[in-house]
């Protein structure tokens, strides 16, 4: 291979930032949303009349069907040791105006999101209103073993009681766990209706299918109805993003030694009667304030 002195110049420029920027770049990247990748060069100066010798390495995107497995409607079952962060996306039950219906519940009631590991007890990381909800906030990180599963549920508060609580273990739909490129279950399009959430509304794209990151999981939540048929059944009362990492997504503000953060903009109130979990109802980034 022949260069003349400049493209000397940049390929030794390349060759450096290759070596000493792209390993970190694929470090902080574990499982990648796009390729990256490593390049060397040696000689790293390339003179004329030489034949150098290059050797790359390339880390192509993973998805989510790479290191878990979803048993339907939604119980989530890594195939490796995996971090599972839990971020709320929007809330808001008996909002949508079918026709034709009863009015709808104005103001929406507070939701209630939990989380259950491997068959164990739900643990509340969110209970609140729109207002309380903070897209980016990590309610919930934790490590999670190969074979362990991971179930999602929600209810909200009906007359001063709790509405049925439904979960990604049930078999009648209420609670769904979908990939990119997935369709919502709706009986119609759910992207072309005038209610539809504007919380819900970046995760679809042009032609109403899931749009999310390749290592996430839209957990979408009906629980005002019952009825699929009814124009309402629109999976908009309670929504979750999941994310999956092989390194902790550490939010900078703390965390349990067990690999667990809990942090619920709802305080952990957790709803009618004083009905909350205690293992999963607080917020331990309190302690560090």
């Amino acid at each position: 291979m022949n260069a003349n002195p400049l493209a000397a110049i940049a390929a030794t420029s390349f060759a450096t930032c290759v070596l000493t920027c792209a390993p970190v770049l694929a470090q902080a990247t574990r499982i990648p949303a796009l390729p990256v990748g490593t390049l060397s060069a040696i000689p790293t100066v390339v003179q004329s009349g030489t034949k150098p010798t290059l050797t790359w390495a390339i880390l192509y995107p993973s998805k989510v069907s790479d290191i878990a497995e979803i048993n339907p409607p939604g119980t989530i079952i890594p195939n490796q040791t995996v971090y599972v962060t839990v971020q709320i996306v929007g809330t808001g039950p008996g909002t949508c105006t079918p026709t034709p219906a009863p009015a709808p519940i104005i103001p929406a009631p507070p939701t209630d999101a939990r989380v259950s590991i491997n068959g164990g007890a739900y643990l509340q990381v969110f209970y609140g209103t729109q207002v309380d909800v903070l897209p980016s906030k990590q309610l919930f990180v934790k490590k999670v073993t190969s074979g362990q599963t991971i179930d999602f549920g929600g209810r909200y508060v009906l007359n001063a009681d709790w509405s049925p609580f439904y979960t990604t273990r049930s078999s009648n739909l209420q609670v769904v766990a979908l990939v990119n490129g997935d369709l919502p279950p709706t009986s119609f399009s759910l992207h072309q209706q005038s209610y539809l959430a504007s919380y819900l509304r970046p995760y679809l794209n042009a032609s109403g299918r899931v749009n999310i990151g390749p290592l996430s999981v839209l957990i979408l939540m009906e629980l005002n109805q019952a009825n699929h048929s009814e124009k309402c059944y629109d999976y908009q009362d309670q929504v979750l993003l999941v994310s999956f990492s092989l390194k902790h997504p550490n939010n900078g503000h703390g965390n349990n030694l067990d690999g667990v953060d809990v942090s619920n903009p709802g305080q952990g109130h957790g709803g009618p009667n004083g009905m909350v979990d205690p293992s999963g109802g607080f917020d331990d980034e309190i302690k560090v304030r």
